[in-house]
């Protein structure tokens, strides 16, 4: 009894009275608004167009460019269903429609907005944009060399009085990637570097890398370069009137120390010499002797006034005569067990021919103490493309282990391939 008149008490209680009335509108209130609410629409702001690649794919084509884009969607249902809290921008997908793509160009693509889900109770009745433009295109990759490319105004890029040297760069070749109709309008690759004012000292910059077309222009869009920028050094070179030298090499020991007596004609001339250098420049070398080239009776050289520094057009030639009357030449035959093969592939081969004399040049005192113990004969294989059956000639280096004689010539050997 005591139970039943608990419950009778809880009945009467005008708080639990309000709240019964409270849930029982909450469930009204939730069948109105899932049964009879009435139809809305909603704005969802920046839904990402997805660019579908399939058929462009078949083609080698693929996207340059823009390729992000974003739609507003409308859509309509009941405000339940599309509330921020039931539906987002991820379950509605807006996809470029690339079904006519089949070759390079620009296209414009209808857009097409779709439910993530099948199974939704709302419609998609209209997009922000209706189409994009799209650049479509194969890809292409390739490396080209550098060329600098120093802009001046109505002004040279050196002073007068000077010159300009080799210009060299920090990169001598970029790789670019880019679409192929792009890339085969690439003419060359310059290095960019713009000038106030003429030069009289060496100097080093920072250059854009520019693809230029075959009318300079560089209205390129969508390329891909590995270096876009590099350092330029620019050598200026001044003129002076110094003595003129050789360079020798190969140098046995003891002509390191004391070198050859020699002459060049003209004794003196006009050199472009570089300008950090140009206090202490006091000779200009016109080219160099090989030891290997030089003997008592090979002691004269003429070199081309063009391929050294001299002032164009004021030498022709370089005549260099060095002085071999104290030295003589001694022949010795060398048989092909005396040579050194480097053989490291371990190849079957027969030396077919070195039964040869060698010529050894030194002072008559120097050649009577060379054996042939003290002659050298080293041949390398690695380098030698290999085919059996035939016979080839390779280089022989011939040295003597001494300090004051020298192999004058080149040799060879007859190798056969097994």
């Amino acid at each position: 009894m005591k139970s039943k008149k608990s419950l009778n008490n809880l009945f009467d209680s005008k708080l639990f009275s309000l709240i019964i009335s409270l849930v029982g509108a909450i469930v009204i209130w939730l069948l109105v608004v899932i049964n009879v609410s009435p139809q809305t629409t909603r704005v969802i702001k920046d839904v990402k167009v997805v660019i579908d690649n399939t058929v462009p794919s078949q083609f080698g084509l693929e996207v340059f460019g823009e390729s992000e884009f974003t739609a507003d969607v409308t859509v309509s249902g009941k405000k339940y269903q599309i509330s921020s809290a039931n539906l987002s921008a991820d379950d509605i997908i807006v996809t470029a429609v690339t079904t006519n793509v089949d070759s390079p160009g620009f296209r414009t693509l209808q857009l097409k907005a779709e439910p993530v889900s099948q199974n939704v109770d709302y419609t998609i009745s209209s997009t922000s944009i209706k189409t994009v433009d799209v650049y479509f295109d194969t890809a292409k990759t390739v490396q080209l060399p550098i060329e600098p490319a120093i802009e001046t105004g109505d002004f040279p890029v050196v002073e007068d009085g000077f010159s300009c040297g080799d210009i060299t760069l920090s990169e001598s070749s970029v790789t670019i990637t880019g679409p192929s109709t792009q890339v085969n309008r690439i003419e060359k690759v310059v290095a960019k570097c713009k000038l106030d004012k003429s030069l009289s000292s060496n100097l080093t910059v920072e250059a854009d890398v520019v693809p230029l077309d075959d009318e300079n222009n560089s209205d390129f869009e969508y390329l891909s370069l590995t270096v876009n920028r590099v350092v330029m050094a620019i050598p200026v070179l001044r003129v002076k009137d110094v003595a003129t030298s050789v360079t020798f090499k190969n140098i046995p020991d003891a002509y390191s120390v004391d070198p050859l007596k020699y002459s060049v004609s003209p004794q003196n001339a006009q050199f472009n010499v570089f300008v950090d250098e140009y206090d202490k420049t006091t000779s200009c070398s016109v080219g160099t002797i090989d030891f290997k080239s030089l003997s008592p009776t090979n002691n004269v050289f003429v070199f081309s006034g063009e391929s050294t520094d001299v002032v164009e057009g004021t030498v022709d030639e370089f005549v260099v005569e060095v002085d071999m009357d104290s030295f003589s030449e001694e022949y010795m035959t060398l048989s092909s067990e005396t040579i050194n093969v480097n053989n490291p592939d371990d190849k079957t081969y027969e030396i077919s021919n070195f039964n040869k004399s060698v010529v050894i040049i030194g002072t008559e005192e120097d050649l009577k103490s060379i054996t042939k113990d003290m002659i050298k004969v080293d041949v390398d294989l690695s380098q030698v493309e290999w085919k059996a059956g035939e016979t080839v000639s390779v280089p022989a280096i011939v040295s003597v282990n001494s300090p004051t004689c020298w192999i004058y010539g080149n040799y060879t050997v007859e190798i056969s391939m097994s």
